[in-house]
């Protein structure tokens, strides 16, 4: 068999003076496989292989240097190129190196003559890198749809205008459309008109690099006109000029949420708001109003007897009834609420807002006085009021309250004091 030197010599020899400069200066790895055997390599060939010369190649065909899975399409391939003369044009292969180990490469041959004889110059590159990143990639996009198909949550893909390319089962169901009628549209098309602008501006945010992610809960209306509570998070798919939205359903969340903050502010026995709701209520009206804000103290005369008489229950009962009819007597734009016990606190505001005060007392009167039905029989309570009338520059809102508070004080003394005197006569 010809050795290594030999055989560019011969090469150089034929007048192909291009071919020595080539083998100097390739990049590439550089074979001549001439009777089915290597007959030359040069230095990246060698190592490519891991041989030291072009001896530890000739022991055995160039042919079982390919993977078994190439030999066959390789072998066709090598007797085109000797036989028939035909060029090869790069394809991939894979070969076994001397020590077991396996690269990928793409390779281009040429058919040429050695000492006589029909033989292929084999140009190759080695892609081992390039096709394992291409394996691992491949595998992580599989390993991201089966996620992406199979999350519990609503996914999409998005184009750089914010339009869905893809969407899971999950997001069909939280949108009760099919796949088919969400792609294609922007993901914001169910947001809630409410918050479609922020919806709109957290994805150009994110798509114009001022955000890194955009997330927030936005109103979602379903096809089936249910309205539901989303959380959606953005994020830009790396390189690709995608972005990812994940759209979770917190509805119950939010529905719980929203009950704990009624609570906080609603009295639960009245419906009605409770006292932290009211003072902070006064404390704004005083705040921002240059004018005049009203607050009306109520105290029920008589609830503590039936209270005592039937029972909490009935005193309970009472309460709910007096919330309705308050509520009843004011404008929308006022406030009524309890404070505890007995007390309950109306709140006016604008410019009438002292005349309107003294309305609303003899209306409060009058529909307090009113029979109440009971579980246990009808009863009958009255009510004192007072009025206190201020701004922001000589109240604040506890000291309007406790003005109020005084004011129907002192009309509750007089009340009685009045009823003493006709008892005495």
């Amino acid at each position: 068999m010809t050795n290594g030197h030999a055989a560019t010599d011969t090469l150089a020899g034929t007048g192909d003076a291009w071919f020595q400069a080539l083998v100097d200066l390739s990049p590439d790895t550089i074979f001549v496989i001439c009777d089915g055997y290597h007959v030359f390599a040069n230095a990246r060939g060698l190592r490519l292989l891991g041989a030291r010369t072009i001896a530890d190649l000739q022991d055995r065909p160039a042919i079982e240097f390919m993977h078994p899975d190439y030999r066959d399409p390789g072998a066709a391939r090598m007797r085109s190129l000797t036989a028939e003369g035909e060029p090869l044009e790069y394809v991939e292969e894979k070969l076994v190196r001397l020590d077991g180990g396996v690269v990928d490469i793409e390779a281009a041959g040429t058919p040429l003559e050695f000492q006589g004889r029909p033989a292929a110059l084999i140009v190759a590159r080695e892609i081992t890198a390039r096709k394992r990143a291409e394996a691992e990639l491949a595998a992580a996009q599989r390993r991201f749809h089966a996620a992406f198909e199979n999350a519990p949550t609503g996914m999409a893909i998005l184009d750089a205008k914010g339009s869905v390319t893809e969407a899971n089962p999950a997001l069909e169901a939280l949108l009760a459309e099919p796949a088919t009628s969400i792609v294609g549209k922007p993901y914001w098309e169910w947001v809630d008109v409410t918050d479609r602008y922020r919806a709109r501006s957290g994805f150009h945010a994110l798509a114009s690099g001022e955000l890194d992610s955009s997330r927030g809960d936005l109103r979602f209306r379903r096809s089936d006109g249910a309205e539901a509570w989303v959380h959606v998070c953005l994020a830009a798919l790396a390189d690709s000029g995608s972005y990812v939205v994940h759209l979770s359903d917190v509805t119950a969340a939010k529905t719980a949420e929203q009950e704990l903050t009624q609570q906080a502010r609603m009295d639960p026995l009245t419906e009605l708001p409770n006292r932290a709701t009211l003072l902070a209520h006064l404390d704004r009206a005083l705040d921002t109003r240059m004018g005049e804000v009203a607050v009306l103290f109520l105290d029920l005369d008589g609830f503590k007897q039936i209270n005592d008489g039937y029972g909490h229950a009935a005193g309970d009962e009472l309460l709910r009834s007096m919330g309705r009819r308050l509520r009843g007597a004011i404008r929308s734009e006022d406030i009524v609420g309890r404070l505890g016990g007995d007390e309950f606190v109306a709140v006016l505001t604008g410019a009438d807002c002292e005349r309107r005060a003294q309305g609303l007392t003899t209306r409060i009167r009058d529909v307090v006085r009113q029979p109440v039905p009971l579980a246990v029989g009808e009863v009958t309570v009255d009510v004192s009021v007072g009025v206190a009338v201020g701004t922001g520059t000589s109240y604040d809102a506890k000291g309007l309250l406790a003005a109020a508070d005084s004011a129907m004080y002192r009309a509750k003394t007089a009340r009685h004091a009045s009823k003493s005197s006709v008892a005495g006569a």
